[in-house]
């Protein structure tokens, strides 16, 4: 066992996460959804400590046991992790986003973090430099406050496992056929809460339980029936006419569609139709909040450019973007001056960066087309640094990959 005594300036900050409902429009009906603000309180101490660095873990590991505590919706939970991060903030939205990441469980990822009404977590830390790299020692001590109780969870899943009894979904239907029967399933049976009394409203029980709920609760019912069945789904928060909502995407075939089970149960009980089914990337009024439009979330969860009813099977234009913004290149050799690259994809072009300094800090760079280049004016008895990246022009945009990891390589 480790231990390590220093003195360290603690900064005990207390971060406030605090789940808003907002009243909104959608169409002509009101919407809610939750927003994050996010607060700090600072204050700092000197003091003496002993830390035993080994009770701490990696985010991951972190997330892992917070997770199983948060499933059984424990209100009061300790955390220690480690990690190179250091801005409290910043590590906390990591172990944060691993604790709600999409797992085997339809009870976690959206569904779990969707739960989560308030969490405020209130932490210490300590920095430890050794051998000039710095690791950042978090104990975290959380609040956690949420819309459901545990029976309340409990009775969800069997009344949902029952729904889908009822309905006939097996395993070997196609994931179209699963989605369109839980489709109008809560098309047929949920109600919208124009005057919500309290925050149950934005839960799956409530529209389960009281067939009323708003946008949140329709969003997600409709993300865990059918994460039951296994078909891929995601709940999306954004913006509708211009005012927060909730709405999914699923996977059929190799893309996923835009679903809109909230407008669509007003449709279909007016007797409209669907006017929000398996709808390609162009959402009509539909606008994503930042974090589930960029090229990550884009490169893992491919949409379809056309709407499913047409036929047409082919990405959007984002997602083609994206599949290649994701890529990391390899550099497969570095030997004295020639670089060789790993084939990233055809009619591509490659940048290659080389410096003495680590930081690539006036760095030259060779554009080329070929995974065999000479590097040019090395001067002997110098080490320098090698990284790369490819960039590729998609549908009118040049979009460039991440860059390669750095080789080293010494001229002699």
């Amino acid at each position: 066992m480790k231990k390590i005594k220093v003195r360290v300036m603690i900064l005990l900050l207390i971060l406030s996460l605090i789940y808003s409902n907002v009243a909104v429009n959608a169409s002509t009906d009101e919407e809610s959804i939750k927003v994050i603000p996010v607060k700090e309180n600072v204050r700092l101490f000197s003091s003496e400590m002993e830390l035993n660095t080994s009770k701490y873990v990696t985010i991951e590991d972190a997330a892992n046991q917070v997770r199983l505590k948060v499933a059984k919706h424990k209100k009061e939970i300790k955390v220690r992790f480690k990690t190179f991060i250091s801005s409290p903030t910043e590590a906390y939205e990591k172990f944060k986003a691993e604790l709600t990441k999409e797992t085997e469980s339809s009870s976690e990822g959206d569904y779990m973090y969707w739960n989560i009404k308030q969490e405020v977590p209130n932490y210490i830390y300590m920095p430890i430099t050794e051998k000039r790299k710095t690791t950042y020692y978090y104990e975290f001590h959380i609040f956690y406050e949420y819309y459901t109780t545990l029976a309340q969870r409990k009775k969800v899943d069997k009344r949902i496992k029952s729904v889908i009894k009822k309905l006939g979904i097996t395993d070997k239907m196609s994931n179209y056929l699963k989605i369109k029967l839980i489709y109008e399933y809560i098309c047929k049976n949920v109600h919208y809460a124009y005057n919500p009394q309290n925050n149950m409203s934005f839960t799956a029980y409530s529209a389960l339980f009281y067939k009323k709920a708003v946008c949140q609760g329709y969003a997600q019912l409709m993300y865990k029936m059918l994460r039951e069945v296994d078909v891929p789904v995601r709940l999306i928060p954004g913006y509708a006419n211009g005012e927060l909502h909730g709405w999914n995407i699923v996977k059929v075939g190799k893309y996923y569609y835009n679903v809109d089970v909230t407008w669509d149960s007003g449709n279909y009980q007016k007797g409209y139709g669907y006017k929000n089914f398996l709808k390609g990337d162009s959402f009509a009024q539909h606008f994503r909040f930042d974090n589930y439009k960029d090229y990550m979330f884009y490169g893992k969860y491919p949409m379809a450019k056309y709407d499913y009813q047409t036929g047409k099977k082919q990405l959007s234009t984002r997602s083609k973007r994206a599949q290649f913004a994701i890529k990391r290149p390899k550099i497969i050799k570095v030997k004295e001056s020639t670089v060789m690259l790993n084939k990233i994809r055809t009619k591509v072009q490659y940048t290659i960066q080389y410096s003495t300094a680590r930081n690539f800090k006036n760095a030259r760079k060779v554009l080329t087309t070929k995974t065999k280049v000479k590097l040019p004016k090395l001067k002997k008895k110098k080490k320098y640094f090698v990284r790369y990246r490819a960039s590729k022009k998609i549908d009118g945009k040049i979009v460039c990959t991440k860059w390669s990891g750095k080789k080293e390589v010494f001229i002699l």
